[in-house]
């Protein structure tokens, strides 16, 4: 019985926090058009960059899966497509379908090993890709050399590799920018308390 009432509160929390219910209370909870919208944008924005994502590595997964042996320069860059593709499809039905979850640790110890075969997909990514740069032939007069490599294959594993090193520098830079700025603050505010701190002491001290 215990078990029942704690699936039924489950399931109810996910309905309540479901995107269906959050647009109606958009809706029932606005005055105007404007409050509306404002309220939507929020909601419009996560669900489009999710069926974005789902787009790419839907569009990745079938790349890499008709084209899994035309890459004879390596053949391991299609399976990097489907591997990568695979791995972003179970993070979102991770992090979709168990929002309250029974287990909390099974979804953490998911989390951890998702993201290591991710990095570690990605870092492979980087040797299969890059290093066929230097010989990989995408034309179709080649196709039947040890150097060819499908152009969709390649080029879509050259892209996304490209894309998610430049966002990691960016995020790492950033990161990095973001603790300097607070060491810095927490610096010139420590100063700042240091000089004034014995001025408000003489004057608490000093005779009315």
């Amino acid at each position: 019985k215990q078990w029942y009432q704690r699936r039924v509160a489950i399931t109810a929390g996910v309905m309540r926090d479901s995107i269906f219910t959050r647009a109606r209370n958009a809706r029932t909870e606005s005055d105007d058009l404007a409050t509306y919208c404002n309220n939507m944008a929020p909601i419009t924005f996560k669900v489009g960059f999710q069926l974005f994502v789902v787009a790419l590595v839907a569009l990745m997964m079938a790349i890499g899966i008709t084209h899994l042996n035309e890459c004879p320069i390596n053949c391991l860059i299609p399976i990097y497509l489907i591997a990568t593709g695979g791995l972003y499809i179970g993070w979102l039905v991770l992090e979709m379908g168990c929002e309250q979850c029974d287990f909390p640790n099974i979804k953490l110890w998911l989390r951890i090993l998702l993201s290591l075969s991710a990095v570690g997909f990605f870092i492979a990514g980087n040797i299969w890709v890059y290093g066929a740069w230097e010989e990989v032939e995408t034309r179709k007069r080649f196709l039947n050399n040890d150097e060819y490599c499908n152009p969709w294959v390649y080029w879509v594993a050259f892209c996304t590799i490209t894309i998610n090193t430049a966002l990691t520098i960016i995020g790492l830079f950033s990161l990095m920018a973001w603790c300097l700025l607070a060491c810095c603050i927490k610096v010139c505010c420590k100063g700042v308390v240091d000089e004034t701190t014995p001025l408000t002491a003489a004057r608490s001290d000093s005779p009315a």
